[in-house]
């Protein structure tokens, strides 16, 4: 037999309300009430089936969490390695491109000379053709340093993913650690 946290010894409870001036029925309702009552209470046995489901629960959702937490450590680790590669690539590339730079001041400045020893009498014409070239010249330089505008941005949006990433792995750490 279940022990519930109210019970009634019905004898002396209807003896009880009799001598306080009930009457049959009334004490017979009452008495039924109280007992419908009894049966929704839970049993001791009830509670302690109950608690120890919550603390398995609780137990799975920990084993869940830092499996949760190891694999965005990993994400994490993963995505620094990846940024460094990348800005590693970008550095080669400016480095390039650099190079290429100075490459093409470097053939503008012989192919000036050589046009300024050849072309003595000529120089009308070719003052023409100069202004053509540096023109282009001016066109490459400037999307060169439109190239430069765009690694710049690249770089700091990979920084930025990284600092909007670092408070978030900084809340599940919090999390975990409650």
């Amino acid at each position: 037999m279940e022990s519930y946290a109210v019970t009634s010894s019905t004898r002396t409870e209807r003896r009880r309300l009799e001598a306080a001036g009930f009457d049959p029925a009334q004490v017979e309702a009452l008495l039924q009430m109280i007992g419908d009552t009894q049966e929704a209470l839970a049993t001791k046995q009830d509670v302690a089936a109950v608690q120890g489901a919550l603390t398995q629960d609780i137990a799975d959702l920990r084993t869940e969490l830092k499996q949760d937490i190891a694999e965005v450590r990993a994400d994490l680790g993963d995505l620094a390695t990846t940024v460094a590669n990348n800005t590693a690539r970008i550095d080669a590339l400016e480095r390039a491109m650099e190079a290429l730079r100075q490459e093409v001041r470097d053939r503008f400045e012989s192919f000036r000379q050589e046009i300024a020893g050849q072309m003595g009498g000529l120089r009308g014409e070719m003052r023409g053709e100069m202004d053509g070239l540096r023109g282009e010249m001016d066109g490459l330089r400037g999307e060169m340093e439109g190239l430069r505008g765009e690694m710049r941005a690249i770089k700091w949006m990979i920084g930025g993913i990284l600092a909007m990433m670092a408070p978030m792995a900084g809340g599940f750490i919090a999390l975990a650690l409650r």
